[in-house]
Order: C-alpha cells, then sequence, then structure tokens
C-alpha cells in the first residue's frame, strides 16, 4: 500500500478539495462527502515571515468508516525578496484507516475527472 503521507497522496486529495486559496476568506466547506476546514496562520518581520496552513478533513458519513486527517502546510520566506526558502507539507492520520482515505481520495479524484471530462466534451 502506497504510504498516505507522500507528496502525490497529499497533491491529489488537494485537487479533489479545491482548497480556496490564502486570499479567500471561506474557512470551512463540503468536498465529495468530507467537512474541510482550514486555519492560516502567518507572521512577516523584517527580515523572514512564514505562513502556516492547518487543513483538516472529516469523513463522518453514516454507515461508512469515519475518519479525520490534517494536511500542515508550512511556507519560509526570506528577505527583501521574497524568495521561498522552505516549503513543507505533511499528512497525520487522527482518526480512521488508511485504506478507507485512500479509497476515498482515489473514487472522487475518478468522480471529479470524469465531470471535468463531461463538461468539456460539452463545450
Amino acid at each position: 500500500m502506497p504510504r498516505i503521507g507522500n507528496a502525490r497522496t497529499i497533491a491529489d486529495i488537494e485537487y479533489v478539495i479545491e482548497p480556496p486559496g490564502p486570499g479567500n476568506d471561506v474557512t470551512a466547506w463540503l468536498s465529495h462527502g468530507v467537512q474541510c476546514e482550514i486555519e492560516r496562520h502567518r507572521y512577516a518581520g523584517q527580515s523572514y515571515s512564514f505562513l502556516v496552513e492547518i487543513l483538516q478533513l472529516r469523513y463522518s458519513e453514516p454507515a461508512k468508516p469515519q475518519w479525520h486527517i490534517v494536511i500542515l502546510a508550512e511556507t519560509w520566506r526570506f528577505g527583501p525578496v521574497k524568495i521561498e526558502a522552505r516549503s513543507s507539507k505533511s499528512l497525520k492520520v487522527i482518526k480512521g484507516k488508511q485504506a478507507d482515505i485512500l479509497a476515498w481520495m482515489r473514487r472522487s479524484r475518478e468522480q471529479k475527472l470524469s465531470a471535468a471530462m463531461t463538461r468539456d466534451e460539452r463545450q
């Protein structure tokens, strides 16, 4: 079984749920049956700045395996040109099984890709 915390899996999950950009005021939404919440914390000093994003996903459909994961993103920038010095993302399973999370992600990704293809064919 693939490791759930790898960059590809995190990118696929973010593709499915479409988190709002940093300039957006949306902090909670529902995507493919998953309750999504995002918190952003920023600091800007004279010589550096950082942004931490905590994205929590909870799947709690009745009669289905429930799960809760957190994706933590951290970005550091240094200097007046705001060069990105360090950026990382990690995923932690708080509740549930990796297999259930990956199955949801694959199913939701396929639904989204299928819907996009159908929309493109109509245009």
